[in-house]
């Protein structure tokens, strides 16, 4: 595990394997207190079709936050579109399904590698663009895709697509903690391999990557495919598991923001950072979701952290508990020690 490339100290890389064990240990095996034969046997339930739903979505902005992490936080390419590939891919497993009576299986195979075709062919012209142009274009291609599909009469147009009801809570967050496990372990695959030291030489100088014989525009390209297909796979199973779905809801600016503060709140760049990014900032949104007067003053609450987290650790939690921020206490300690000395 590592934050802005420098190994995290031994005694925290151990706890937070550790938190991280028990943690994917409960949601893994909780679930199964659901099913008949544990409650006949007298189990307790530990969860509930709320505890389903809640945990269900914040798989999926696990998977759709570190899908971005790797062409953001990776590549340094901060793209505003990645929600056209999480249409893109609800909406082939929902064509398939529900116009060609396709199973569900095959459709969801099929969501990932559109998506990634879609990459291919846009990735190509965008990623010779930089900075905020890359950042404008992405978002411009996002919201022409939602539009295009919105007045497409085969996929549904403004009425939308419906899918068969599955009523399986069960099969669908054990799909999307798949997924989640699998863009994780992605992210831990290429951070150790010769891809992943070229994605990070980009990031840093990309003139400086050419120059030592990386291939940028074959890095970019291919980081910009794997985010499309892990987002792509997100939006599959979403909409088998919605039932329904439309422009507004698989093609959602907001998502794409959020997926972008979930990893940029839990450190870009990092494994972890993403997942921590997801759980922390999903349950807060799911907690203002009651409205009111309250939600409000959260709201505002939220921003303010926000605006925090990307000026004092730009690089997320993972650099406070690292000790690279000026705000962390490993730092303030190391501060004490030099200047007592």
């Amino acid at each position: 595990m590592t934050a802005g490339g420098r190994r995290l100290p031994t005694s925290l890389r151990r706890s937070a394997f550790a938190i991280v064990a028990l943690a994917l240990a409960f949601v893994i095996l909780a679930p199964l207190t659901s099913i008949d034969a544990a409650q006949q046997a007298g189990l307790p339930l530990l969860t509930d079709k709320l505890w389903f739903r809640i945990a269900t979505t914040v798989l999926m902005f696990v998977v759709m936050a570190s899908g971005w992490n790797i062409i953001g936080g990776l590549t340094g390419y901060a793209s505003f579109g990645n929600v056209a590939f999480f249409g893109l891919g609800a909406y082939t497993a929902g064509v398939l399904v529900s116009n060609l009576n396709w199973p569900f299986a095959l459709g969801l195979l099929l969501a990932p590698v559109v998506a990634a075709v879609f990459a291919l062919i846009v990735g190509i012209p965008l990623l010779r663009l930089r900075g905020h142009y890359f950042a404008v274009a992405t978002l411009g291609v996002g919201v022409a895709v939602g539009e295009v599909v919105n007045n497409v009469v085969p996929l549904g147009a403004s009425t939308g697509l419906y899918l068969p009801i599955v009523r399986s809570d069960l099969i669908f967050f054990y799909l999307m903690l798949g997924a989640a496990v699998l863009a994780v372990l992605t992210t831990w695959v290429i951070l150790r391999t010769r891809f992943g030291y070229g994605l990070l030489a980009i990031r840093e100088n990309e003139e400086a990557a050419a120059v030592i014989g990386v291939n940028t525009t074959f890095y970019k390209v291919a980081a910009f495919c794997i985010a499309a297909a892990l987002t792509g796979l997100a939006g599959g199973i979403f909409a088998q598991w919605n039932s329904f779905i439309n422009q507004e809801n698989v093609f959602a600016i907001s998502d794409n923001v959020q997926m972008i503060l979930m990893a940029v709140i839990g450190g870009a760049g990092t494994v972890l950072g993403p997942v921590a990014g997801a759980i922390s900032l999903e349950l807060v949104i799911q907690t203002l979701a009651g409205g009111g007067t309250s939600s409000v003053y959260s709201q505002i609450g939220l921003g303010v952290l926000l605006a925090v987290c990307v000026i004092f650790i730009p690089r997320g939690v993972i650099d406070f508990f690292g000790g690279r921020s000026r705000l962390s206490l490993r730092y303030f300690r190391q501060t004490l020690r030099e200047t007592s000395a």
